[in-house]
């Protein structure tokens, strides 16, 4: 009886039954036809797959993973596939009088003017660039989809990934594109051309919460002398200007990022704090965190990772990327797009636009006023208050 897997079928072959490669031809020719087909077409899938087939049989002594067999051989269609694409974009040469013959058009006539021509090349320049500075699993996804012409479920299937993943790189991979061609193609301010990846290079300015306009409250209290607001607002300033973006986050993290800013910690670790001694264990550094989109009233950020096997970028809550960057001193950034949806023009200007949000939510029924003891609320710098002194609390080293 054969084995049901491909990694034992797999080994098989790898200690010397060749018919075993056989029964992995039988498990994935059907599939691999099917994929070629939708690259080059139905006339060129089997001369395709009948190259990656033997390819695969010469070169499976290279197979890592063996359990990776399907994934792999399908690495292998796509190549022929990008080959025999190239020779197709030779354009409509054939063989004549023993070299290569354009028929009966002439160059003018099949070719554009000049001017285009250059333009068409520098455009083309200019994005290929671009690709290139995507983190590469980004950069992969983008060329498989656009260039390759694959759909989301075949690259998930090649690269092993889930489609939701894959959705998720090629998202962030055109909001990173968009960015910098636009600002390439001078769309953008010089100002926000400066930074990485012509982002907007920001610093943490203040953390904003609602507190009683009288009263005793204190910023850190516990218990029953807790009369702060639910949520805060970290600014985020601009570094070559006086602009300031808001983004709104629960009191725990906003309070922890506050407390980083006064060079405060807790006596035990926190999440955070964790997070980055695993990082130096495994010998990687935070390059920078990027705030990249605000959807829905949903804010969406990366935190960008340098290991050892490469750069990699990774989903994270602003929250979360802001306190790593304060841990680690990496640069913050904010996406164009996501800055001037909700840009301040100054920090002066932050509390009367948050106290305006806030009374309209209010008037609309979104939101409910925020009292304490028939007290009113208001928008105050966390500095503003007297500070509590808890016992988890202490100063950082």
């Amino acid at each position: 009886m054969r084995p049901d897997t491909d990694r034992s079928l797999v080994e098989l072959v790898l200690g010397g039954d060749r018919f075993a490669f056989g029964d992995l031809i039988d498990r994935h020719r059907a599939e691999s036809l099917e994929f070629a087909a939708r690259i080059v077409g139905p006339a060129d899938a089997e001369d395709v797959v009948q190259e990656a087939l033997l390819a695969a049989f010469l070169g499976l002594h290279r197979l890592r993973d063996l359990d990776r067999f399907r994934a792999w051989l399908y690495g292998i269609v796509l190549n022929f596939c990008k080959t025999r694409l190239r020779l197709r974009n030779r354009g409509p040469m054939i063989d004549g009088f023993g070299g290569l013959d354009l028929g009966r058009l002439s160059l003018e006539e099949i070719e554009p003017p000049p001017d285009v021509i250059f333009e068409t090349k520098q455009l083309h320049l200019l994005v290929l660039a671009a690709v290139d500075e995507l983190p590469a699993t980004q950069r992969d996804t983008v060329r498989s989809h656009y260039l390759d012409g694959l759909t989301l479920n075949e690259i998930a299937m090649i690269s092993g990934s889930p489609i939701g993943t894959v959705k998720a790189r090629l998202h962030h991979a055109r909001s990173r594109l968009r960015a910098v061609l636009l600002a390439k193609l001078g769309q953008f301010s010089r100002q926000e051309r400066q930074g990485e990846v012509f982002m907007i290079e920001v610093t943490v300015r203040d953390v904003l919460l609602r507190a009683p306009r009288a009263g005793d409250a204190k910023w850190l209290a516990q218990g029953k002398d807790y009369k702060l607001g639910l949520m805060r607002v970290i600014l985020l300033k601009e570094r070559s200007g006086e602009r300031v973006y808001p983004i709104w986050v629960a009191a725990v993290e906003g309070d922890y990022i506050a407390m980083l800013l006064e060079k405060l910690s807790i006596v035990r670790p926190t999440p955070w704090d964790l997070t980055v001694q695993l990082l130096d264990f495994g010998a990687m550094k935070i390059d920078r965190v990027a705030v990249t989109a605000l959807r829905n009233n949903i804010y969406y950020a990366t935190i960008s990772v340098q290991a050892p096997g490469g750069s990699h970028e990774m989903d994270a809550r602003p929250s979360d990327a802001i306190s790593l960057a304060l841990l680690t001193g990496a640069p913050i950034f904010v996406a164009p797009e996501a800055f001037k949806a909700t840009e301040i023009e100054n920090s002066a200007g932050a509390v009367p636009k948050l106290e305006e949000a806030n009374n309209k939510a209010v008037a609309a029924g979104i939101a409910q006023p925020e009292q304490y003891d028939s007290v009113e609320m208001e928008w105050r710098s966390y500095r503003s208050l007297p500070r509590d002194h808890p016992e988890w609390l202490k100063p950082s080293s």
